[in-house]
């Protein structure tokens, strides 16, 4: 038998691509046609190469049959805007008080900058996508949070027809997160909040949550620290419960377990400062965050 020849350095990588799509491909396969619901932190947003590389793996997913909804924050630029204009931040257990000056500060870094540069870095990759707010076609209903924090709303009611259109005619919604309120008024809703509603309401398969950490942390802030790669809901609410988790999750885990109960079946915690971070998640057998797995469901 013939000896093969030595392979040069570009077979070499040809092949290492080769094995990467075998790999992905069994996961391509299942989850298309289904709908994954992604977070995008604005604590994520803040490198142009990171935004751009995760608008095309969005537009990847979008081309290779996944149903897409992006949710965005914005909070580190509203405090930036809010700075220069000399318009106070305040926060009421990490969320932030709304008066009339700040909803003006909200609406015009999450409608005027973040979400057009977010379509804008969407389409550009390939993919047609559609700036949604949640004041839009009575998409978000919500209560006035009260607890001094003004003109900040709960989650009350999804409509999700406007997104079901959407997504039926291949486009990728791209929500803000705002709300419009029983007195007819707008209101800022924490976008971890609005990412959890939409995905109960569109039945999702997967909640992802890109920030700047890694996921959940076993003994978080002790030298004996262990990232947990899959976790249960049942393990998650034994640990909310134990005050086990970093302060600033809160809200997150309050909505993934509420999506979760409500019939998600996955929920991912990843880190949104590691590239092409959605794609190791959803594509590959390990995946490179924190997964928390509904009840009855498998864990990949």
């Amino acid at each position: 038998m013939t000896a093969p020849a030595p392979l040069t350095d570009r077979t070499k990588a040809a092949q290492d691509k080769a094995r990467v799509l075998r790999e992905a491909l069994p996961w391509i396969t299942r989850w298309a046609g289904r709908t994954v619901v992604v977070k995008y932190g604005g604590n994520a947003m803040g490198d142009d190469e990171l935004g751009a590389t995760f608008a095309g793996d969005v537009a990847l997913l979008a081309s290779v049959g996944l149903n897409v909804v992006v949710v965005h924050g914005g909070g580190p630029q509203i405090s930036a805007l809010s700075q220069r204009l000399g318009v106070p931040a305040q926060f009421v257990d990490g969320r932030r008080v709304t008066d009339e000056a700040t909803l003006g500060i909200v609406k015009m870094v999450l409608l005027g900058q973040v979400n057009p540069e977010l379509v804008g870095l969407v389409e550009r990759a390939g993919a047609r996508a559609v700036g949604v707010a949640g004041t839009d076609d009575g998409l978000l209903q919500v209560t006035p949070a009260g607890q001094g924090l003004e003109r900040v709303g709960e989650v009350d009611r999804v409509d999700p027809r406007m997104l079901n259109t959407l997504l039926a005619d291949g486009a990728v919604p791209v929500v803000a997160g705002l709300g419009r309120g029983p007195d007819g008024a707008d209101y800022n809703v924490n976008a971890d909040a609005v990412a959890g509603a939409l995905a109960t309401a569109l039945d999702a398969d997967k909640l992802i949550y890109l920030t700047n950490v890694s996921g959940l942390y076993e003994d978080f802030g002790t030298d004996a620290q262990t990232l947990l790669s899959t976790v249960t809901v049942a393990q998650l609410e034994r640990m909310r419960a134990e005050g086990a988790l970093h302060t600033g999750m809160a809200p997150k885990i309050d909505s993934v377990l509420a999506a979760l109960h409500g019939g998600v079946g996955h929920a991912h915690l990843l880190d949104g400062r590691i590239e092409h971070a959605l794609l190791l998640e959803i594509f590959t057998d390990e995946g490179v965050g924190t997964m928390i797995v509904a009840p009855g469901e498998s864990a990949r």
